[in-house]
């Protein structure tokens, strides 16, 4: 009985090791989408309507925590322990295809998502209009800003740099009538001085694509791109695991722009 007693308490113990260091390295998987169409070209920014479907339906059928970005910046914040199977969903560009086409899945799904506007477009053909925009932000999704021109802001001036983070903010504000608290850095670029200003004009939090080598800060989220690639759900189960991303290359902080160009990287 005693060897009986001890094998079941090593037992319990290795599995109390392995969640500890489970939690340890569990870094929530932010998605980052841009396009919800037929694929073109670019076929890395783009995730055709039906694969983005049968990637909502696998989330809501293996009951994955799908939860708003702010709230999970709260939390994080706070430094509350986030539960694993957690996921939060964003788009960048604020293209007139989320509208079109993710949008009505995710509201099927009830799923949360933020969608990163840049400023200058609203309005524009193949943009997302004020009205789009209303409705959304009527319907849940979040609305935020993605800059105003999509500039890429480390080599920018300060000035330059601090333009192009609040004028983005103040237009979409005017459009709904109520702050916009998260930020997404064009093509992930960000240093310790552009996330002290995203901060100072009044952003709750930032992401990033694979900048910065702190996992789970607030001004700087890492995100995960998905592609058409993730068409296949074996690599969209390693994408939402939560451990993607462990072991791969951070990006530094850099002074111009000459690693991230399209604004894809995981």
């Amino acid at each position: 009985m005693k060897k009986i007693a001890f094998a079941a308490g090593a037992f319990f113990i290795a599995l109390l090791g392995a969640w500890a260091l489970g939690q340890k390295f569990y870094e929530v998987p932010v998605l980052m989408y841009h396009q919800v169409d037929v694929p073109s070209e670019e076929k890395g920014v783009y995730v055709s309507p039906e694969n983005f479907e049968r990637q909502m339906e696998f989330l809501k059928a293996h009951r994955y925590h799908v939860v708003p970005l702010e709230n999970l910046i709260q939390d994080l914040k706070a430094g509350k322990q986030i539960p694993f199977k957690t996921v939060a969903i964003t788009f960048d560009d604020g293209n007139e295809n989320n509208f079109e086409n993710a949008f009505p899945v995710l509201k099927k799904m009830n799923f949360p998502a933020t969608i990163f506007m840049i400023s200058e477009n609203v309005n524009r053909p193949g943009w997302l209009t004020e009205e789009d925009l209303k409705i959304l932000d009527e319907s849940g999704i979040v609305i935020g800003s993605h800059t105003a021109n999509h500039a890429f802001l480390p080599p920018l001036a300060p000035e330059a740099a601090e333009s192009e983070i609040t004028r983005s903010k103040q237009k979409l504000e005017k459009i709904l009538g109520h702050p916009i608290t998260i930020f997404s850095y064009p093509a992930g670029g960000v240093t310790p001085e552009i996330e002290k200003m995203v901060e100072k004009a009044g952003y709750e939090g930032a992401v990033t694509t694979n900048y910065g080598k702190k996992p789970h800060d607030p001004y700087a989220l890492h995100r995960i791109k998905v592609g058409d690639s993730s068409a296949n759900l074996f690599n969209f189960l390693a994408k939402t695991s939560g451990f993607y991303t462990l072991g791969k290359k951070r990006v530094s902080y850099v002074p111009a722009e000459n690693s991230a160009a399209d604004g894809t990287r995981e």
